[in-house]
């Protein structure tokens, strides 16, 4: 048994727990139903973000001062209270106010979860792993995701009709429960003697950024690609109830079958990575992405719905390949800063973004939106691959010196 694995075992109980989310294929619908445009509906989640601009950064200068398991357990005890109310929410208000309760909680969570794993991975020698590691935790995540989706979409088709707002209220109380489990876990040993003020650990923290050209370029590269397929989840749910014609049962069954496809390609990250490398992993992304929506656009029939598997395939892919990349070049003391500067980088550039393409929606379509967004990235995103590959290199060069000086 390799060292630290009933530790890890843990960590994939509180993502197994945390995870079973009936409110997934729903809360866009049942958001929806009382709101009058996609445009609306971008508006409130507009807010989430917003509310997330404000409090990330805190959020992670909390975690890297005191701890990831508090974070985390603040995060998903304030995440389920969010998630209670917008099922209970009915008004455009009410929305907007539960989505900012919401909003907190996601940043606590941050700022914990991947630092968590990477730190006790540290901890145990075994960082190499982290890539592996974190693509099983995602695979945990998407098999009680897809049997919360599967669950829900019976729920609301067959016992109890139309009632969406349930799966956001029983999911509020599973997760309640879900935050207990973060007592089991350890907290890892991080060394933070040297923490000075809040001041001082976020300009380290930003200087960690600015001042490394491959650590930008990912966070840019993570932002473009993680807005499209944000944007895509957005609309995933109408677009499949109003342009496909699929009912809440199907909803659920396909959404829960993404999960569970994208939970089998995540067990199987680390060795897409290792076998595509660093250059190739990334644009391999990006052209899945985009290839992706045109189908989407170009098939109207309910048919177009296979193409979501790879959508949601590479989104689950997203997170472990360019999370691995920039841990590897960030300290520990100051991680959570580092991934809370690149998600509140990600929340300014969405928020407008959102709503701009919430309101393209609105007046021609969800499909016709989406391939819009897939022609936006694409030239940023072969610009960005460009420098990514020459900092590649670079980095390559600068190993096989270090090597060459090891041997005299």
């Amino acid at each position: 048994m390799a060292a630290g694995d009933d530790r890890i075992r843990r960590y994939f109980l509180f993502k197994a727990v945390t995870s079973f989310s009936l409110w997934i294929p729903f809360w866009t619908l049942w958001a929806n139903r009382y709101l009058e445009s996609l445009f609306l509906l971008t508006i409130v989640d507009a807010a989430f973000w917003s509310t997330m601009i404000c409090f990330q950064l805190p959020a992670g200068l909390l975690g890297d001062k005191y701890g990831r398991k508090l974070m985390l357990f603040i995060g998903e005890a304030m995440f389920a209270a969010g998630v209670l109310a917008f099922g209970l929410s009915t008004e455009f208000w009410e929305f907007l106010v539960s989505n900012i309760l919401w909003a907190i909680g996601v940043c606590f969570i941050v700022s914990g979860d991947t630092p968590f794993l990477y730190d006790t991975l540290l901890e145990l020698k075994r960082s190499g792993e982290f890539i592996g590691v974190m693509a099983k935790a995602w695979a945990v995540a998407a098999v009680m995701s897809a049997a919360a989706c599967v669950t829900g979409g019976v729920i609301v088709q067959y016992i109890l009709p139309d009632r969406l707002d349930l799966t956001l209220i029983i999911s509020a109380f599973v997760g309640l429960t879900g935050s207990f489990t973060v007592l089991l876990l350890r907290e890892p040993k991080v060394d933070r003697t040297k923490f000075g003020s809040f001041k001082i650990q976020l300009t380290v923290g930003w200087n960690h950024v600015k001042t490394s050209r491959a650590i930008i370029v990912l966070i840019a590269f993570q932002i473009i690609v993680e807005i499209a397929l944000y944007v895509m989840a957005i609309f995933r749910s109408v677009y499949m109830n109003d342009d496909l014609n699929l009912n809440y049962f199907y909803i659920g069954l396909f959404i829960g079958a993404f999960t569970i496809v994208g939970g089998v390609v995540a067990t199987q990250a680390g060795k897409i990575e290792r076998r595509l490398g660093e250059k190739s992993s990334l644009l391999f992304i990006l052209l899945s992405i985009v290839g992706s929506f045109g189908i989407v656009f170009l098939v109207k029939s309910p048919e177009a719905i296979v193409i979501q598997f790879m959508i949601y395939s590479v989104s689950i892919l997203v997170g472990p390949i360019t999370n691995g990349y920039i841990n590897q070049r960030v300290d520990s003391q100051h991680r959570s800063t580092v991934v809370s500067i690149g998600t509140l980088l990600f929340t300014l550039v969405l928020a407008p973004v959102e709503m701009g393409f919430g309101f393209l929606a609105t007046a021609w379509g969800t499909r016709e939106s989406l391939l819009i967004l897939a022609l936006a990235i694409l030239p940023i995103g072969f610009y960005l691959l460009t420098i990514w590959n020459k900092e590649v290199d670079i980095s390559r060069k600068k190993t096989k010196k270090l090597r060459a000086l090891k041997q005299f």
